[in-house]
């Protein structure tokens, strides 16, 4: 291949790799640039471009405008809350990284990859063409950020809060490439000892970076960011080194759920909900495990046990039941407490509609038991009573979770008592639970043509409880309760 031949061949690859990406996005759009060919197509290919362009430029001086309003809603504690933000944002990014390297190696194959490449291209020339686009990624979204925390604190320059997310978060970015890089350069036998070894190491750095970032900040300023860089290049230069080690035979064998998503990513467009159910077959029937043998309580309790064993199973159900417990909800209630104006909750609102296209998480049990109808007709308790019994152990996890996140937020704006706030997120969270009853199949076969859904019926609540939030918390919380009450009582059978 010659001196630059398998550094040439992966940059052909991940060119083509970008040409299907941006298929993939303009056959979202409604055309396909590798069957439409011809001059009307193609035309229209580029008006879809252009006017991608604008809609991006528009979103970004709406989303400016509106951190704009909430610096005016928060008054003295935007400066805080965005220096807290300089350091939690590049520390979660950091966990959360860190955790998709431990599951699945940084050195990413799709299928044609893994065929053509992975006798023929060195681990190392491959991981320094994907840290190039990696980084730049990392360094542009990092900056966007940084530049609306710097709009939020009314930094006199902006910019230089921009170079500093330019810096900082590829710095996390490396640094979880380099936990994942050390299990897949690990001989098998001591792989678990240097996963959990490099997981506990990565909690480490992100706590140490949560702690220490802010008063690195304000001692060092814009001199940060050369310090960032010379990180970045010391982490580029060791994640080098430790995939010149790495063991291809594993990395292949790591990459297959990556191939799969990859393989079926164009039925995500066409009906999510089969693309989700076959990725959990891949995933399960990656490594078949004989399951232990659960002990079910008997009576009532016997649906909360289920439950309880269905989340104990696939612990990755915990995300969806923690995107609302832990950020959507408790984020609602922080806003309208905060007293914000009309345009910052209708954002929020927006984007807990779009969330709610999908399931609900919090009854996830509850769905597949109304699916069943042999198990269904076994099962000798009422909408309301299955619903509460199933729902139990996901709506647990995520009231604790929105009380401990509102604590942590309120402590930090130094507020006051936090319960009212507490109160109506645990509200909204409960009219969630109880929307997502009215996409049981039964009751939709007994309610005709024109029927109220799981989406529906949530949308309505959290815009009667946005709504009230206008008037302050109290207000919210009564209005949350009485929505409540009415879909508790039209769940009666």
């Amino acid at each position: 291949m010659g001196a630059r031949g398998p550094l040439g061949l992966i940059v052909r690859l991940e060119l083509r790799h970008a040409r299907s990406d941006l298929r993939f996005l303009l056959f979202a759009a409604g055309t396909d640039i590798d069957e439409d060919r011809d001059f009307l197509e193609r035309a229209y290919q580029l008006y879809l471009l252009a006017i991608f362009a604008v809609v991006l430029a528009l979103s970004w001086g709406q989303v400016v405008y509106l951190v704009e309003g909430m610096r005016d809603a928060l008054g003295q504690v935007a400066g805080a809350l965005a220096m807290a933000l300089v350091a939690l944002a590049p520390a979660a990014a950091l966990a959360a990284w860190s955790l998709c390297a431990l599951r699945e190696t940084p050195l990413r194959l799709t299928g044609p990859d893994i065929a053509w490449l992975a006798r023929a291209v060195p681990p190392r020339a491959l991981l320094a063409v994907q840290l190039v686009r990696g980084v730049v990624v990392t360094a542009l979204v990092g900056a966007l950020g940084a530049y609306l925390l710097g709009v939020l604190a009314l930094a006199p320059s902006r910019l230089a809060w921009a170079a500093l997310g330019a810096a900082v978060m590829p710095a996390a970015r490396l640094l979880a490439t380099l936990v994942g890089l050390a299990r897949s350069a690990s001989p098998r036998r001591l792989r678990l000892a240097v996963t959990l070894a490099s997981g506990a190491l990565a909690a480490l750095l992100a706590v140490a970076l949560l702690v220490a970032l802010p008063t690195l900040v304000f001692l060092a300023g814009l001199a940060l960011v050369p310090a960032a860089l010379a990180l970045d290049a010391a982490a580029a230069a060791c994640a080098l080194l430790l995939a010149s080690r790495a063991d291809m035979a594993f990395v292949v064998d790591d990459n297959e759920l990556y191939a799969a998503r990859r393989s079926l990513r164009f039925l995500a467009l066409v009906d999510s909900g089969a693309y989700r159910e076959a990725y959990r077959r891949r995933r399960l029937g990656r490594r078949p495990r004989a399951r232990r043998t659960w002990r079910f309580w008997g009576g009532p309790a016997a649906a909360v046990s289920h439950a309880l064993a269905s989340l104990v199973r696939d612990p990755s159900a915990l995300l969806g039941i923690l995107s609302w417990g832990a950020l959507l909800v408790p984020m609602g209630a922080l806003l309208v407490a905060a007293r914000v104006n009309v345009g910052v909750l209708l954002s929020w609102y927006l984007c807990a509609t779009l969330t709610l296209r999908e399931p609900c998480p919090l009854a996830r049990v509850f769905r597949e038991d109304c699916r069943n109808r042999l198990v269904r007709a076994q099962l000798p308790m009422g909408t309301l009573q299955l619903l509460a019994l199933d729902s139990l152990p996901a709506l647990v996890v995520a009231l604790a979770a929105s009380a401990a996140v509102i604590a942590l937020a309120a402590g930090a704006l130094g507020e006051g008592t936090a319960v009212p706030t507490v109160l109506l997120a645990w509200a909204m969270l409960a009219a969630l639970t109880l929307s997502a009853a009215f996409d049981d199949p039964r009751r939709a076969r007994g309610s005709g043509s024109l029927r109220a859904t799981g989406f529906v019926c949530g949308a309505l609540s959290l815009f009667a409880v946005g709504l009230a939030g206008l008037l302050g918390t109290l207000p919210a919380l009564a209005c949350a309760l009485a929505v409540d009450v009415l879909l508790a009582c039209a769940l009666r059978d």
